[in-house]
């Protein structure tokens, strides 16, 4: 195998060459996959154990024995066995390029030197049976562990993973499996059952978790635009290297090309996909292309050539499958999916004319692209959110309108597409606790109960609902725009204090020169006159007088704080000082023996000296909160900071900027001010209050260690998941008319 494929991977690369930042992003993904198996590995046991509790038809008691072993052996390992196959997992996300030879062959028993008849049983060895499932496996996921291997290839600097040698690919799994599997001690039979159930298992959760591991790793910034492109060369024309090889569609998604060149016949494209303003017909065409490719990628349906073609029931009427939709908001009908609904309709229909009926071409296709958008919009929300429990209350109503309006599938603007949009957005995995208001709760809350009380579920309903809604949400915009434009004048004010004490804490350095000042001076100095002298910065500048005399005075108190000068301030300066000391907010009493204590500490007693030094140390420093470290561009150091540092300072505010505190539910956070001079930066929620400290500084390593991404827009969830369903038809049916158009 690595051999014929010598143009994707040939050694590997050493683990130490995997970045710190990509390290971290395989550790993100691997917390995932994680969590999957020990959801998915308990029940899988359990099934197991399920499996092995009949008894074998056959009455012999060593083989009962060995059963009942078995099941023992399975019950009392199983914790054992789970954290075995789990670490196998992540020694392959520790060491990806180490996954070049998959060992899944278990050591079989010597060849016979002699020919003999065997049974079947002898002959589908673990090897096999494992290098069987992971075929399939494969075959069923080809899309989605080509992309996976596409990035993971980006993550170690290499080429482009194969599913033999992926990490989280069917081979490596299947590798764990036989190796964790050994220390159950499990009959053959035992054995078997365990993995078959672990197949069982993974045919619906394996999709999942790839698409899963997918989307995660384009949220952190690898390839987040990746799509799937196959490419066909003209008819006669020349292969070549293998770049624009063809693509035989027949063997597409098998896991085993058999060419190098064929393997070169995918191409992936990094690119950001063109809007697509497209017309119901032209997503229906998009509907049956894909289906034709999926069709190629499943197995062959029940019905040979020469089997009798059975017949096609008759099709359901448009308006009496309206009707029957009617019926089941009218019963307050629940159901779990789109597909479900369909179902119940179907049955209904059947029951009603006697026979089966089927949906007419149009309202399969809506059926069918409202299934697609839902299941995007269903990853796009967190469970348990007031947008999720209200994007469900709109479930059939949605249903009624798409099939009542085609334009529902083209327009954004459609009533119902614009209400779903308002709703979803308090759902999105993104939100935080903080972004949720009562006030726009309930206007959501209101929006929904409007649609749901009206009987006909007409687009008039949608439309009164959102017109009433988008009302009251022009309000809350406006105040949260002047809730943002408050926080950022604070910011601005923040920073011309923060610049000001920078200004007067070098000028303090300048004139001490090294001086080291007596205690009470030192105090003064760097805990009340660096006050003094931003008061001053921000009032006049430096270029003033007022800033002059006082940088005068400040020379004074340097000059006359040791011992031997003391009582050597000019009339003028403790004049200035006590007046400044006013003016920051000392009595004057106290500004007048602060005063008298800097031109000679030897003239204040001690108990007052050690009261006088309290106050001043105690007093709140104006503007000491603005002054954070980690604000100089001189502590980047790795280009990735530094090209991410000079983005953050090229992109325009007020922008947004999704934080992947945890996986499942990132944080989106809108930057609203950014102060180069600084180096703060202002983030606020959706409702435009103050959000995060952050830094440019500290904000530039997290888009270069991947927790955090700059957005290009801040797209709800239910037009994200629209653009997702587009995205998903787009790849297979550009493949599908590339098939279509040389005659396949």
């Amino acid at each position: 195998m690595a051999e014929a494929t010598s143009g994707t991977r040939e050694g590997g690369m050493h683990p130490a060459s995997v970045s710190p930042r990509a390290r971290r992003v395989l550790d993100r993904v691997l917390a995932d996959v994680r969590a999957e198996f020990e959801h998915r590995l308990p029940r899988m046991v359990e099934a197991t154990e399920l499996a092995l509790t009949e008894p074998l038809p056959v009455g012999n008691p060593a083989l009962e024995t060995v059963r009942i072993d078995s099941l023992r052996n399975l019950g009392s390992g199983s914790p054992l066995f789970i954290r075995r196959f789990l670490l196998h997992v992540e020694e392959s996300f520790k060491s990806p390029d180490s996954n070049t030879t998959p060992a899944l062959t278990v050591a079989a028993d010597p060849l016979p030197q002699t020919l003999s008849l065997v049974v079947d049983d002898e002959l589908d060895n673990d090897g096999t049976l494992l290098d069987n499932i992971a075929s399939r496996l494969s075959a069923r996921n080809s899309l989605a562990l080509q992309l996976l291997g596409q990035r993971f290839g980006v993550l170690t600097r290499a080429p482009a993973y194969e599913a033999e040698t992926l990490p989280l690919g069917p081979n490596v799994l299947c590798a764990g499996l036989a190796k964790a599997s050994d220390v159950l001690e499990l009959s053959r039979q035992a054995r078997l059952q365990l993995f078959q159930q672990f197949e069982r298992a993974l045919v619906d959760a394996y999709p999942a978790l790839l698409d899963a591991c997918n989307a995660s790793l384009a949220r952190l910034g690898i390839l987040p635009h990746l799509s799937f492109v196959p490419v066909r060369r003209a008819p006669g024309s020349y292969a070549g290297d293998g770049a624009d090889a063809g693509f035989d569609p027949d063997s597409a998604g098998t896991g085993s090309p058999q060419t190098p060149e064929a393997l070169a016949s995918v191409r992936i494209r990094a690119a950001q996909r063109a809007p697509i303003d497209a017309s119901f017909a032209t997503l229906q065409s998009l509907l049956q292309r894909r289906r034709a490719v999926l069709a190629k990628l499943r197995p062959a349906a029940a019905g040979g050539s020469g089997g009798e073609r059975a017949k096609t029931p008759p099709t359901l009427a448009h308006d009496e499958l309206l009707e029957a939709l009617q019926r089941l908001r009218a019963n307050n009908t629940r159901a779990e999916s789109v597909q479900e609904y369909r179902q119940i309709l179907l049955a209904q229909a059947r029951q009603q004319h006697g026979h089966g009926m089927a949906l007419s071409e149009t309202d399969e296709d809506s059926f069918d692209l409202l299934a697609l958008f839902l299941a995007q919009l269903q990853r796009a929300l967190r469970r348990s959110s007031p947008g999720h429990s209200l994007i469900d209350k709109l479930f059939l109503p949605m249903v009624l309108s798409a099939l009542r309006d085609s334009d529902f599938f083209t327009r954004h603007d459609h009533p119902a597409r614009e209400l779903i949009d308002a709703v979803s957005l308090a759902g999105a995995r993104w939100l935080g606790e903080d972004d949720l208001d009562p006030q726009w709760l309930g206007l959501l809350q209101r929006a929904v109960n409007s649609v749901q009380r009206d009987g006909n579920g007409g687009p008039e309903a949608f439309a009164e609902a959102n017109r009433t809604l988008q009302s009251g949400l022009q309000t809350l915009m406006r105040k949260a725009e002047m809730a943002e434009r408050r926080q950022v004048e604070a910011a601005r004010g923040r920073e011309r204090l923060a610049i000001a004490r920078m200004r007067a804490g070098e000028e303090i350095t300048r004139l001490l020169d090294g001086q080291t000042l007596p205690q009470f001076h030192d105090v003064f100095v760097h805990h009340v006159w660096v006050d003094v002298l931003s008061l001053a910065y921000l009032r006049s500048g430096d270029d003033s007088d007022a800033w002059r005399q006082l940088v005068e005075t400040t020379q004074h108190i340097v000059a006359a704080a040791p011992e031997d000068v003391l009582g050597t301030l000019p009339e003028a300066s403790l004049e200035r000082i006590h007046d400044a000391l006013e003016q920051v907010g000392y009595h004057r009493e106290d500004a007048a023996a602060i005063a008298s204590a800097l031109n000679d500490v030897r003239t204040v007693p001690a108990a007052e000296r050690h009261q006088l030094l309290d106050k001043l140390g105690a007093r709140a420093r104006l503007g000491e909160d603005t002054l954070r470290s980690g604000t100089d561009p001189r502590e980047l150091q790795h280009p990735d900071e530094l090209e991410a540092y000079e983005q953050l300072r090229n992109t325009p505010v007020p922008t947004w900027i999704e934080f992947n505190v945890d996986p499942e539910h990132p944080l989106r956070r809108r930057l609203a001010w950014k102060g180069e001079a600084s180096g703060l930066a202002l983030l606020v929620n959706r409702r435009g209050l103050r959000a995060e400290e952050e830094t440019l500084v500290g904000l530039a390593r997290k888009l270069a260690s991947g927790n955090a991404q700059l957005l290009g827009a801040d797209a709800t969830p239910a037009r994200s998941a629209w653009e997702a369903t587009l995205d998903s038809l787009m790849p297979l049916a550009s493949g599908a008319g590339k098939n279509d158009d040389d005659g396949h």
